[in-house]
């Protein structure tokens, strides 16, 4: 899955609650890991919700 933000629409917070539901909803289907690749403009949301740079990815610490 790809998660892109019109320019309109970013720095209001409509990626990260995304990602928040998109997070909670992994979780309740009992998925414990996370994986994904980052661009450099959508690497500080994913650290910003807790994500860490891996090798060639970033991975959401249980």
């Amino acid at each position: 899955m790809n998660m892109y933000t019109h320019p309109d629409y970013r720095r209001k917070g409509i990626a990260y609650k995304t990602l928040d539901k998109l997070i909670c909803d992994t979780k309740c289907r009992g998925i414990t890991s996370i994986s994904l690749e980052a661009t450099a403009m959508g690497r500080p949301l994913y650290e910003k919700y807790g994500f860490v740079k891996m090798n060639d990815e970033m991975e959401l610490p249980e």
